[in-house]
């Protein structure tokens, strides 16, 4: 059973956004984060779950293909559904472990509009002070989850 939390109502705000950016969500292990997206992805007709952590050799998709288009379109064939903008939630989990992964964020809103992509990382800070630039205007960024606490 899920249980409504206040990141809810920013996921649903930007999904509606008309001004779509992949969404990044920063914040410590174990407060909510994949299970607020998981939920998010059942308003969607397909939802592919990326997670970098429970299927590292994922990782060498993004390394060798950095043409957005065609990393959809082996999702879509890794994950045997289809990646459709509007329709598919696209969740990239544990991108900490992919920095090919973190640097195509900008490259989905650049040139695969209106696709809904979010990624997440409790190790996230470690990984971006690795990055000398990073998709800044091209990324939003829901800063320091520290606790997705339970709206009553």
């Amino acid at each position: 059973m899920y249980i409504e939390r206040s990141i809810d109502a920013l996921l649903q705000e930007w999904k509606n956004s008309s001004n779509l950016k992949p969404l990044l969500l920063r914040g410590a292990r174990q407060v909510g984060k994949s299970w607020a997206v998981e939920h998010l992805g059942e308003s969607f007709d397909y939802f592919i779950e990326v997670n970098f952590e429970k299927r590292p050799e994922i990782k060498e998709v993004f390394e060798r293909i950095h043409d957005v288009h065609e990393l959809a379109n082996n999702l879509s064939i890794l994950y045997n559904k289809p990646v459709e903008p509007g329709k598919t939630l696209i969740f990239l989990d544990e991108i900490q472990n992919s920095p090919d992964a973190i640097k195509s964020l900008w490259s989905f809103k650049e040139d695969f509009a209106g696709l809904h992509v979010v990624a997440a990382g409790s190790l996230l800070e470690f990984a971006l002070k690795e990055l000398p630039s990073f998709g800044v205007g091209r990324i939003r960024l829901c800063l320091s989850i520290h606790s997705l606490s339970t709206s009553f």
